[in-house]
């Protein structure tokens, strides 16, 4: 990552509301090689989760790093199979436990959940925005924002178009659902990515699931 780009990326997660050490702690980080930006597309379209898969198309292994965690861990309960895992950071330093799961399919679309146990804030005002309604995190207000921030300096700053929930908080922290722009500034290899709709947005928000000790079972078993 560029000096340029790393202060972009800094100032940016200032701007949403994270404090400047999220992510200098302890990170894990898992890669899987899914059409990133200046690959040609797989020719036979995204691979399958992983046998005994959970959750959220989590591997066993990706499901043990997050639980490891020791916090309620929140997935998206309706990933597209057009969707496979792409990045996972797991952070056990300060200011407290993290996550960030971020999903790519072969047209470069990308988006991300993300967990902190602590440290976040209002972030800003975008020009467009839709209610959400998670059954699990209840009624209370929550929504997608979306387009160019509102504010016409920071609109200035950063021009690009946005993608993000508000942090919606349970029992152990805040999750948020969040777009290419901010997937993006965290890594180079995604920098081409682009945002899925925002009602595909909204419905992927609104299936966020607690991440179980069970896994989906072979999705092939019940093929003919």
């Amino acid at each position: 990552m560029t000096t340029k780009t790393a202060r972009r990326a800094t100032a940016l997660l200032l701007a949403m509301g994270l404090t400047a050490c999220r992510g200098q702690g302890p990170t894990d980080s898992t890669s899987a090689p899914l059409n990133v930006p200046g690959n040609a597309p797989l020719a036979e379209g995204p691979p399958p989760p992983p046998e005994g898969a959970f959750l959220g198309q989590m591997s066993p292994s990706q499901t043990g790093q997050l639980n490891s965690l020791g916090v309620e861990v929140v997935v998206p309960g309706q990933v597209p199979p057009s969707f496979a895992i792409v990045e996972m950071r797991v952070d056990s330093g300060d200011p407290g436990p993290g996550y960030l799961v971020v999903y790519q399919n072969q047209s470069s679309q990308c988006f991300a959940v993300e967990f902190a146990a602590e440290g976040i804030g209002d972030p800003p005002a975008t020009e467009s925005r839709i209610p959400i309604q998670p059954p699990l995190f209840g009624d209370q207000g929550y929504g997608l924002n979306y387009g160019p921030f509102a504010e016409a300096d920071l609109r200035a700053e950063f021009p690009q178009s946005n993608l993000f929930t508000d942090w919606m908080v349970g029992p152990s922290g805040a999750y948020r659902l969040i777009g290419a722009t901010y997937i993006g500034d965290l890594f180079e290899t995604l920098q081409g990515c682009e945002d899925v709709s925002p009602e595909e947005a909204v419905a992927l928000a609104e299936s966020f699931t607690v991440l179980t000790d069970e896994p989906m079972g072979d999705p092939l078993e019940s093929s003919p």
